[in-house]
């Protein structure tokens, strides 16, 4: 009844009942089939899904773990470095404490630390003499991934591959003001195994070496063999310049560092000395079979110039001159003006437009410069040549810059077979020096030990920082002494050392004034210090 109901409601025939049913059915069918497939589908994704995270898991767990052991071993290193680091500061409190030992708790890692008594040696000269020759001793850890942490000497290394680093320095020092250049060698004792946990530091003996106490007018060379010496060559550089590094052995694993000034009698057995690299630019002739040059730093003039502005500034000086009471006694070439005789001469600037000639046969001459040289024209020394070996010379002493602009400075004959002995320049450590083109045959001593620039001369392209440019082809036939020099220009740039001045004696600073060492007091003390575990 109810069916029949639902049928009339619908307003359906059973016909249409059984139809509406048969079509039910099969759609029961396919919703069956798609729920299958759907589950089959979902069991296919998450077995996916679990393969990939469990890959996943794998590469995370391997990274991981490299990642862990490079994070222990790190720390571990930096342990290490720390305790060395506080071992170096013990041990050079221990080196002058000979009462009690001192204690500290060391990291030394895993494997502990190895200390070696003979590892290499310090050598010290001076004047041609070996002033001290000392082994020295290490204090060595090395890790898993081959990096060595070692205290050497006062300092503290890293070396990793074929690159060492200092951690911590030594205590070399070297004071300025008082000239004085201290190196406490602190090595140890004996030969043993150290591990992880408290060492006591003894002192044991120091030796000091009396006969290198004081060094005057003098360089000192250090010579340091270690497995390290890359490091002790960083360390150097830095504290003194590049410069100082004299030579670099790696097959003997040795560095040599020269500190202090050169030998003023050898400051003209070379071309061109330097306390910088020279640089070049273009195309400049500069043939190294011909021109040598000699690193290092040379005695400042700056106190002996101004000494000798202060003596030589006097009316007798300045008699050349047509106003010698008041001035301006600017030396030009012009009027009344030259030939210049034998004899001392003041002049607060030098402006030659046009040319003068100083006469040497009777003497030698001196022209004190309290200002610029500006050369355009020419300055000719003529009849220096006497018999035997007593050739006369003019010395040009000046506190201002050098500026030889298309002009000379040469002794007669003007070219090659002159000797450059008979024209000698000398400057400040101050002198900007700038030859654009020109002739210059001589000596030109202006040595600085820091020349900061600008060069006032040449302001132009890699010039402008340089103490010396030589620009736009300039002939110069002699040897130079300064800071920093640069050669800019073509073929025509000539520089040619004339081998006259070898071994020539040329007194750099005249008699009665004396130049300040660079270096007078060199302390130098051996402490010998024994650490064990407590």
């Amino acid at each position: 009844m109810g069916y029949r109901f639902r049928n009339r409601a619908l307003g359906r025939s059973p016909n249409q009942d059984r139809d509406w049913d048969r079509d039910r059915d099969r759609s029961r069918g396919r919703n069956r089939e798609r729920t299958q497939n759907r589950g089959q589908t979902a069991v296919l994704g998450i077995v996916l899904l679990i393969g990939v995270v469990a890959i996943s898991s794998l590469g995370i767990l391997l990274v991981a773990g490299e990642t862990t052991d490079q994070i222990r071993d790190q720390s571990e290193r930096e342990r290490v470095e720390g305790a060395f680091v506080e071992l170096s500061t013990v041990m050079a409190s221990s080196s002058t404490n000979d009462d009690i030992s001192q204690t500290m708790d060391l990291a030394a890692g895993q494997q502990g630390a190895v200390a070696k008594k003979d590892t290499g040696w310090i050598r010290v000269e001076a004047n041609g003499s070996e002033l001290v020759n000392e082994t020295i001793g290490t204090i060595e850890y090395e890790g898993d991934d081959g990096t060595r942490i070692a205290y050497q000497a006062g300092g503290v290394w890293r070396e990793t591959g074929n690159r060492t680093q200092m951690v911590s320095s030594p205590p070399i020092h070297y004071d300025p003001r008082t000239e004085t250049f201290s190196f406490p060698v602190v090595t140890v004792g004996g030969e043993q195994t150290l591990g992880s946990g408290d060492v006591s530091v003894t002192h044991n003996r120091t030796r000091t070496f009396r006969n290198a106490s004081v060094i005057e007018n003098s360089s000192v060379t250090i010579t340091v063999k270690s497995e390290y010496y890359r490091g002790w060559e960083g360390y150097f550089a830095r504290q003194a310049g590049a410069p100082v590094i004299e030579d670099v052995d790696h097959d003997e694993r040795t560095v040599t560092v020269r500190l202090g000034y050169l030998e003023i009698e050898d400051a003209f057995d070379s071309g061109i000395t330097v306390s910088e690299p020279p640089g070049y630019q273009g195309n400049a002739d500069v043939d190294d079979t011909d021109v040598t040059v000699q690193h290092g730093s040379m005695p400042e003039l700056d106190g002996v110039v101004a000494e000798m502005i202060a003596d030589m500034n006097t009316t007798e000086n300045r008699q050349w001159s047509d106003t010698p009471d008041n001035g301006p006694w600017i030396l030009d070439g012009s009027g009344t003006q030259g030939p210049f005789e034998n004899g001392t001469y003041f002049a607060s600037g030098v402006n030659l437009d046009d040319d003068i000639t100083f006469d040497l046969a009777d003497g030698n001459a001196s022209l004190i410069v309290d200002g610029d040289i500006n050369v355009t024209g020419s300055l000719e020394v003529i009849n220096w040549e006497q018999p035997g070996d007593e050739n006369h010379t003019l010395k040009i002493y000046s506190t201002g810059n050098l500026d030889v602009h298309g002009g000379g400075l040469y002794p007669e004959p003007n070219g090659n077979d002159a000797n450059a002995q008979q024209v000698q320049v000398y400057g400040t450590s101050d002198m900007s020096i700038g030859f654009h083109g020109g002739t210059f045959e001589g000596t030109l001593y202006a040595p600085s030990d820091d020349f900061s620039g600008p060069n006032e001369v040449i302001q132009q392209g890699q010039c402008s920082d340089q103490q010396a440019c030589f620009h736009s082809n300039p002939d110069f036939h002699g040897a130079i002494v300064v800071s920093t020099i640069h050669f800019q220009g073509g073929a025509g740039n000539t520089f040619q050392y004339d081998d006259q001045l070898e071994d020539a004696p040329i007194d750099i600073h005249p008699e009665g004034y004396t130049l300040p060492p660079q270096l007078t007091y060199l302390n130098i003390f051996h402490h010998e210090v024994d650490v064990e575990n407590s």
